[in-house]
């Protein structure tokens, strides 16, 4: 399975002066009821599957009803056999993830029925997104581990029931996780347990596998009553005590006033309550993310408007639809973030996708790496994976092809005192160019060499100047920081710097969105120096460092990286010196990158101070 997978750690993710960021937008969970009315197994025997399916004539209506509706991502189940009359009226509008077939048996289902595999190879499940609103990208699909039935109890043997995952990127940084779902039905013991299990899959997948800082979708024909099965219990309570999440069903946050229907207790029908008090089996949930984008609900309704002319419903189910607003929420809270619950290899995959998620947001990236990214952070994460060296081993790649294919050009320049030297020593908040946490009752610059309070860590060695940035006496909800804010043309940078803290604090180097930290320190005498490489695309732009304890810092440094061209104009020269070139020459490089002191016999990359640049044979 792969999957859009999320991280777990991101130090001060947003910037205190940042404008909040506000899209709103629709969701629409359907059971398009698309199963044809009867299947013939092989030509030969006729099996009646839905004698009251409205079949190709029902698609059409739904599909006329779905375009005149706006919504913004429609996640439907039962999308069997009639999924092209939906797009024939939707198409124009909508984009669609993938049909994954018909109900539609041959020779060979005769076999799977008796070996009793499923029959059928579909899920019924696809999604729909607006064009010109919404992208969504990164499509995957699981199966539930459990199931009740073959071809009784609801049939659910028959297709592949599972779950798909999408996410969907709204522009302006908004990104949502959805899931689109179908569980198994009916309502035997072995129904409700097969439902159980299923519930506590999703939940693992989302906790475990998913761990995120963008908030989530959860949408579907669930077929669970809150009477009835232990939703409650074992997916929204889960997934509430986990300490980076929230989640809410819509209905009961809008129509019950978020008290949630009591298991065991009388079900919840629509036929005598209606559909603002009575209970549905098709279900919108959101979980917003501790830190991160924030889903807040404006609305939830079931949108009964899915009628034929004779008032009859088009499918057996009718739409929900949540109207939400995403937003940016406060500064992340290291101190009540980490749980106990994830180990040292996990977190290091946290640190590993946090540091490499930026780059899908740039086309800059060059191959091979920019289609081996996504696979990469896409990937099923499970105990024991060796997605950690292999994350890291694309950042080591990618490293030494950016030293390699660019110039490195020194832009500390752009940097206003970037080791710290200016400003009065011990003077809490001076500290000349850079933004500290307005609540840090000491933050100041002090002497490299002294020990004691108030001085530097000694081994910052060697050292830009004399003096060091230190910071304590804030407050860990608000995080340790000092930034500054830059305008940068657009391009590759390398952003440096080291750090220092102790007490099981982490110090997070930033350059925008990406950020490299340190992990959780114990030895308070012992110096990192960090790195970054990342693009920026153009503007304004948060550099800096940041934790959530006390920590000390010195010699940042900007470098911006140039494309080294494979070959702008291919020229034969004869003993070339660089006196011959003209206008003169500023840098030699050898073919794979590497910069030389002078041209060397063979091909030579050789760029010019007007900033041209000539590949050149040295015999």
């Amino acid at each position: 399975m792969t999957r859009q997978l999320i991280t777990l750690i991101t130090l001060c993710a947003l910037s205190l002066s940042a404008a909040a960021q506000v899209k709103t937008f629709t969701v629409a969970a359907m059971n398009v009821d698309g199963m044809p009315k009867n299947v013939k197994i092989a030509g030969i025997y006729t099996v009646d599957l839905n004698p009251d399916a409205k079949e190709a004539a029902g698609a059409t209506a739904i599909g006329q009803k779905l375009v005149g509706k706006g919504y913004d991502l429609i996640g439907v189940s039962e999308d069997f056999n009639y999924d092209s009359q939906i797009m024939e009226q939707i198409g124009s509008v909508y984009a669609s993830g993938t049909h994954r077939g018909k109900i539609s048996a041959s020779i060979s289902a005769i076999a799977n029925y008796i070996a009793k595999n499923p029959l059928f190879d579909t899920d019924g499940l696809n999604f729909y997104w607006r064009r010109n609103a919404v992208e969504a990208k990164y499509e995957s699909w699981t199966a539930w581990w459990d199931h009740n039935g073959y071809s009784d109890s609801g049939a659910d043997g028959l297709i592949k029931k599972g779950f798909r995952y999408y996410m969907a990127d709204f522009g302006d940084d908004v990104l949502v996780d959805v899931y689109i779902l179908h569980m198994d039905a009916e309502v035997s013991g072995g129904d409700i347990a097969a439902r159980e299990s299923q519930l506590r899959q999703l939940a693992d997948d989302i906790l475990r596998i998913n761990p995120s800082l963008r908030p989530k979708i959860v949408m579907g024909d669930t077929n669970c009553r809150y009477t009835r099965d232990q939703l409650k219990t074992l997916f929204i309570d889960v997934i509430n005590a986990d300490p980076r999440y929230t989640i809410k069903d819509c209905w009961v946050e809008r129509c019950k006033q978020n008290t949630y229907p009591a298991y065991g207790s009388n079900a919840l029908m629509v036929n005598t309550l209606g559909y603002v008090q009575g209970e549905i089996v098709d279900k919108i949930f959101y979980i917003n993310p501790k830190y991160g984008k924030q889903l807040s609900l404006n609305s939830f309704i079931v949108d009964t408007d899915f009628n034929d002319e004779s008032g009859e419903p088009l499918a057996d189910h009718y739409p929900v639809v949540a109207k939400f607003t995403a937003t940016k929420n406060p500064l992340y809270d290291p101190a009540s973030y980490w749980s106990d619950a994830y180990d040292a290899t996990y977190q290091a995959y946290a640190a590993l996708y946090n540091r490499l998620m930026p780059l899908t947001a740039t086309t800059s990236l060059p191959e091979p790496f920019r289609s081996q990214l996504p696979l990469l952070l896409t990937e099923h994460v499970a105990t024991g994976s060796d997605i950690v060296a292999r994350m890291e081993n694309f950042q080591s790649e990618l490293n030494r092809y950016m030293q390699e294919n660019y110039r490195i050009d020194d832009n500390t320049y752009r940097l206003k005192n970037p080791s710290f030297e200016e400003g009065v020593r011990l003077q809490t908040g001076d500290v000349s160019g850079w933004t500290v946490a307005t609540d840090a009752t000491e933050a100041f610059i002090s002497s490299v060499t002294e020990d004691g309070e108030g001085a530097a860590i000694r081994n910052f060695t060697p050292h830009d100047g004399n003096y060091i940035f230190n910071t304590w006496g804030g407050t860990p909800a608000n995080g340790f920081y000092c930034h500054q804010t830059l305008a940068l043309p657009a391009g590759w940078y390398l952003f440096t710097g080291v750090v220092a803290t102790d007490a099981n604090n982490a110090v997070t180097l930033r350059f925008g969105d990406y950020r490299e930290s340190t992990g959780p320190q114990t030895d308070r005498s012992r110096g990192h120096y960090l790195s970054i490489i990342g693009y920026h695309t153009g503007g304004s732009i948060i550099v800096g460092a940041e934790s959530n304890g006390w920590f000390e810092a010195d010699d940042f440094h900007l470098s911006r990286l140039t494309k080294i061209p494979d070959a702008i104009e291919s020229v034969e020269v004869d003993n070339a010196q660089p006196s011959t070139l003209n206008p003169r020459p500023s840098a030699f490089y050898s073919p794979d990158g590497r910069t030389l002191t002078a041209p060397r016999r063979g091909v030579n990359i050789i760029r010019k101070a007007d900033g041209d640049a000539q590949k050149v044979f040295v015999r």
